[in-house]
């Protein structure tokens, strides 16, 4: 098939005033930057998974009318699910547009993108660090996935369904991570993308690769898991996908060069 690219933005924990993260780090301008930087790759979907707030600010019309515009401006999908730090149902019918179906939660979603189902799981468990996907989603999942689709499945969580490579993370990943295991056996899926760790990194749920990617609002170190990365900048990932493999990459806005008049005006959409 075409190879198709997807770019993931995950954790932008955007504040519900003029509130900066750790006294110096702006979310909405690094979101902004991100969306901006993205517009430069051409994307065929960009995804964002989870924790679009942070601690549960009431931030999330003014998230979606910025995605909105950048849906626009992009010319593709943006498919969005809660994380941790999202209220229940803030991820609610003005996300995620371009939909198919919806499953046992507003923010389960299903999407095709030529071919490629991308499929939203919502882990979020507000206020709790360990997510979970309960019966409901697990019988919905299944459903889909007794069907396969042209181009295969991508799956988004938020929480990784594996321990972080931080032990000061440790236990904060998926609940029953096994159970996510037996679903996506055997089937379709040829990826699972998550945040939540606020790190880079890859790995495997049996078969299946797990791609987390970095933070675009801040990053952990993972050899100093309390000390935040430092670098004025955003973070996230692109993944190239083809019939042989699936590719992803981390990328700094700080080596792209945003467009200043783009991030300006995604920042101007914002009412808070």
């Amino acid at each position: 098939m075409d190879q198709l690219t997807i770019v993931h933005l995950s954790d932008t924990h955007l504040t519900g005033d003029t509130r900066l993260l750790y006294g110096k780090i702006d979310p909405w301008r690094r979101l902004a930057r991100a969306l901006s930087a993205a517009e430069q790759l051409k994307p065929d979907a960009l995804v964002l998974t989870g924790d679009v707030a942070d601690r549960g600010a009431a931030i999330h019309a003014d998230a979606a009318a910025i995605l909105a515009e950048a849906q626009y401006l992009l010319g593709c999908p943006i498919i969005t699910i809660p994380g941790n730090h999202d209220p229940a149902g803030s991820i609610g019918p003005v996300f995620n547009t371009t939909r198919l179906s919806t499953g046992p939660h507003p923010a389960n979603t299903v999407h095709d993108i030529d071919g490629l189902r991308i499929i939203g799981l919502d882990s979020g468990g507000f206020q709790l660090a360990r997510g979970r996907i309960d019966t409901a989603q697990r019988a919905w999942l299944d459903r889909l996935l007794s069907v396969s689709a042209p181009k295969g499945t991508l799956l988004l969580l938020h929480h990784p369904p594996l321990e972080s490579f931080s032990l000061a993370l440790s236990g904060r990943g998926l609940e029953n991570p096994e159970e996510l295991a037996s679903l996506v056996a055997g089937s379709d899926v040829r990826a699972i993308l998550c945040g939540h760790y606020h790190q880079t990194g890859t790995s495997q749920l049996l078969n299946t690769p797990v791609f987390m990617t970095p933070a675009t609002s801040y990053n952990m170190s993972p050899f100093a898991p309390t000390e935040v990365v430092k670098e004025d900048c955003a973070w996230f990932s692109v993944l190239r996908i083809s019939t042989e493999q699936v590719v992803s990459v981390p990328v700094s806005t700080g080596r792209m060069l945003p467009q200043q008049e783009r991030t300006e005006n995604y920042l101007s959409l914002r009412r808070g």
